[in-house]
């Protein structure tokens, strides 16, 4: 950038950072409107979404990609993860299921990067619950827990159904702070994204929570709607499939949208 006759240095630093601000936030804007857009196709075959939030470098990266199989960045820095990436995660039952990894939460963020800070969580307010990643070898894991629930609060997200996650268990060294752990989050899972260790248990806590929001059925669906069984497997989960002369038995968990275009095919609990 040419400096003006009379500009002193420190002037022309100023007008370049203001032009580079005004640069990320137009940036930022076009960022927002793009997710907006992505969500919008997202919801056009509704699928249940959860969100991974937790301080920065707790392993919420590296959680997502031992959940769905993925390779996505995972980086013991600061904010390696900005924009949030999703991917689709297989339940247990086959119930499909979006997971979004979020940026890393910090204490005293500095002013200008608020909006952008908030911008990249919107995943969270919108999900239909958090999974809350803390690393279990922090020696502020206490401190740390407080600023992502702060930060929830200031969003809004605070009375989600939130699934506490410590992780990084494979590196713990002190088996008392585990127990201390678990008597004061009585609920949580201790995982390590690592070795694998608790991640089924975890997938069965989250595969309950989407369930609670589902309707369990046995369905006799007719051969000629096939649709309604290819429906099935898109947006529901199916726990059990039989090809009959007379239709496709079916036992699942049956998304409320669907319920009235089942209707006609449900059979009482005790057929089969």
């Amino acid at each position: 950038m040419q400096r003006d006759a009379g500009e002193t240095q420190l002037e022309l630093d100023q007008r370049m950072v203001r032009t580079q601000i005004t640069r990320v936030k137009r940036e930022l804007e076009n960022v927002i409107q793009h997710r907006h857009v992505q969500r919008k196709k997202r919801m056009t075959v509704p699928v249940p979404t959860c969100a991974i939030v937790g301080y920065t470098n707790a392993g919420k990266s590296s959680l997502l990609n031992k959940l769905t199989n993925s390779d996505i960045l995972a980086e013991d820095k600061l904010f390696a993860t900005l924009d949030p990436t999703s991917r689709r995660c297989p339940l247990p039952s086959g119930q499909p299921l979006v997971i979004t990894d979020t940026v890393g939460f910090v204490r005293n963020l500095p002013h200008r990067l608020v909006d952008a800070f908030k911008a990249t969580l919107e995943e969270a307010v919108v999900s239909n619950f958090l999974v809350h990643v803390l690393d279990i070898n922090s020696p502020e894991i206490e401190a740390h827990a407080e600023t992502t629930l702060s930060v929830l609060r200031g969003l809004g997200a605070d009375e989600k159904n939130i699934i506490t996650v410590f992780n990084k268990v494979d590196d713990l060294w002190d088996e008392d702070t585990r127990l201390s752990l678990s008597f004061r989050y009585p609920d949580a899972y201790f995982v390590s994204a690592h070795s694998g260790e608790g991640i089924s248990a975890l997938l069965e806590r989250m595969e309950a929570i989407v369930e609670s929001d589902f309707s369990q059925l046995r369905l006799l669906i007719p051969h000629d709607r096939y649709d309604l069984v290819a429906r099935l497997h898109r947006e529901g989960g199916v726990r059990k499939e039989e090809a009959r002369d007379d239709g496709t038995y079916i036992v699942g968990s049956i998304p409320e949208r669907m319920l009235t275009s089942l209707e006609p095919y449900q059979l009482a609990s005790d057929e089969s």
